[in-house]
């Protein structure tokens, strides 16, 4: 089982991919890992239907993957919490402005 984010995120998966899809390009602005580092996320659809953000370094967050620290991707899964709580951060800001 993997560990959820803790405290929980705000935004629903839908909500924060939305939010980044509206932008141009569909891509947040720069925004700032947990650690420090700045990132950018896309909203992306894989050959298969499900759309998912895109990360850097080839990471992922499906839906199913939203809340976690990690993702459902290889043996153990890469982490994506750093960047999951600056997006659900960003886009309950943005979303609350937007409507």
């Amino acid at each position: 089982m993997r560990p959820r984010i803790s405290p929980p995120l705000y935004c629903s998966f839908e909500r924060a991919y939305d939010a980044i899809a509206a932008q141009p390009s569909g891509r947040t602005p720069p925004l700032v890992t947990t650690g420090g580092t700045a990132f950018t996320a896309e909203a992306k659809v894989a050959r298969d239907g499900r759309r998912f953000i895109s990360l850097p370094h080839a990471n992922r967050i499906y839906e199913s993957d939203w809340g976690h620290t990690t993702n459902g991707m290889g043996k153990d899964g890469q982490r994506i919490g750093h960047y999951s709580v600056p997006i659900d951060d960003w886009a309950r800001r943005c979303v609350a402005v937007v409507g």
